[in-house]
């Protein structure tokens, strides 16, 4: 299945009527997550489910289960879900809570629309329920964008022959950009399964736009693809990457132009601060902080709410630009190959705060007020990669190249990283050495490499099992991969093109 995003031609009343429909819709999801909240407090007073929870937990925990244990596994899965079913914890249940109370709006949104709101509620339930959500929240208006339907035939209907979609009343008019019209004839060949309205935010108003979730692959724009034979070895940080193929190497930071768009926010959040506690100074305290004790209504000026239109737009422009240098990137890529291996990344570990309290190593002298000096071990910081992560969006780059690489005719793997150990291994004297993070270059052998390009160079050679190096392909075309290198290096600092923390130079 694929995804084809067209302009919709609104008027004013049209975009009055979707405004109010995109309430309607946002009033439904926080009718039902506070409901689905009330259901889940109590399944957490129910004293059968929590004793059977906890024996099904020690059972997990297991390395191994007996047959009895198995059979015994199964029943307490029963009793959980049967517990469950009675407090309405269920998809079914909340499509019928949800149904009774979206009569109301019958007339502006569709009972499968009303379903599928009902949809992404349980969703946020099964996370907590058997995931590793923590709590279900409301969502405020200005962060719904989408309104989904189910099928072609209710609610959002697109005709592709006029490109005309007619929703409860409103009759629109899609767009066709001339430089793809094209590709957007050959996409609509395919079954349309169903479509949603998407709103998004730009800095004079809403722009609202129809996507058509259509059948099938996307068709293809790259007309030269690379080999099959030809593999790439991929090493992916939190700001950069590096592709090592038997043609071509790469070494790049991830979506460069992030920063102005942070300098940009930055200043813009500092102006809406301003504004709020000009236009709002009993909202807070002598110190600065909000006074929790006042409850009055929050006054915002017409400026302030312009900026914030503004702030969200940034947002947006940052996101896609983003997903645009990752989409050019990956065509790149795709143009020299489409066999890709990677180390298996946690982004989502590397962006939470450290669990453990520790203290450093070094010593560090501290200077008191008194004038007195003293000896101290500081505590590490906590704090990891999470502003990388949200700047530079790694895992979206690896979602992307998988899809692409797939969409080819080729395939993404993923290499065991515990196993493999890439950043650490020294092929000419086969021997696993661990570097700290800032070292960015390592000696193999006599010879000076870049770690990201060594580390790239390793994973293309791994062997059949993804687990480990094929030496011997290493040392065969490690004379390659230097003169390559430095000729990769040489052009880059021709051009400009430095990020010493992470590159090395």
């Amino acid at each position: 299945m694929h995804v084809l995003r067209l302009p919709l031609e609104t008027t004013e009343y049209e975009k009055q009527i979707l405004t109010r429909r995109f309430y309607m819709i946002s009033h439904l999801h926080n009718v039902m997550v506070k409901q689905a909240k009330k259901r889940m407090v109590q399944l957490g007073y129910d004293k059968n489910y929590i004793s059977a929870k906890t024996e099904y937990t020690e059972l997990l925990k297991k390395h191994k289960l007996s047959k009895e244990d198995s059979v015994r596994k199964k029943e307490l899965s029963k009793i959980m879900s049967d517990i469950r079913s009675t407090y309405g914890l269920s998809k079914y249940s909340f499509e019928a809570y949800l149904k009774v109370c979206g009569k109301q709006f019958k007339k502006h949104i569709s009972s499968q629309q009303v379903q599928k709101e009902a949809d992404r509620v349980w969703e946020g339930v099964e996370k907590i329920l058997f995931g590793n959500g923590k709590e279900l929240h409301f969502k405020k208006y200005r962060d719904f964008s989408t309104i989904c339907g189910k099928t072609n035939t209710n609610g959002i209907k697109f005709d592709p022959d006029t490109l005309n979609v007619e929703y409860i009343g409103l009759h629109m008019k899609c767009t066709v950009p001339k430089k793809n019209a094209s590709y957007v004839a050959e996409s609509l060949n395919h079954k349309i399964s169903y479509c949603e309205i998407k709103r998004l935010m730009f800095p004079n108003s809403w722009h609202y736009y129809l996507n058509i979730y259509l059948d099938g692959n996307a068709p293809h724009k790259i007309s030269n693809v690379g080999s099959p034979d030809n593999t790439t070895g991929m090493d992916i940080g939190t700001s950069t990457i590096a592709t090592v193929s038997e043609t071509k190497l790469t070494l790049k930071e991830l979506a460069p132009k992030c920063k102005d768009y942070n300098k940009k926010i930055c200043k813009l959040l500092e102006h809406l601060d301003r504004s709020k506690r000009t236009s709002n100074p009993a909202k807070y305290k002598a110190d600065g902080t909000i006074d929790r004790t006042n409850h009055d209504k929050w006054i915002f000026s017409k400026t302030y709410l312009k900026d914030r239109d503004k702030l969200k737009s940034l947002y947006r422009q940052k996101t896609a630009y983003t997903k645009q240098s990752h989409e050019e990137y990956a065509n790149e890529l795709i143009r020299d190959s489409v066999y890709f291996i990677v180390e298996t990344m946690n982004f989502r570990g590397l962006a939470k705060r450290s669990q453990k309290t520790e203290r450093q190593d070094k010593i560090s002298v501290i200077k008191q007020k008194d004038g007195t000096v003293k000896q101290v071990h500081k505590y590490k910081k906590k704090k990891r990669f999470g502003s990388s992560m949200n700047n530079r969006s790694p895992a979206l780059m690896i979602q992307i190249l998988k899809h692409k690489a797939e969409q080819y005719g080729g395939a993404l793997v993923c290499a065991n990283t515990r196993e493999f150990r890439a950043s650490q291994y020294n092929h000419i004297d086969d021997i696993y050495e661990k570097t700290t993070l800032g070292d960015r270059s390592k000696i193999i052998g006599s010879h000076k490499v870049q770690r990201d390009l060594y580390s790239a160079f390793l994973l293309k050679n791994s062997d059949d099992t993804l687990n480990h190096t094929d030496r011997e392909k290493c040392i065969y075309s490690f004379k390659k991969f230097l003169t390559m290198q430095i000729k990769l290096i040489e052009d880059m600092v021709n051009n400009n093109i430095s990020m010493k923390q992470c590159f090395g130079f």
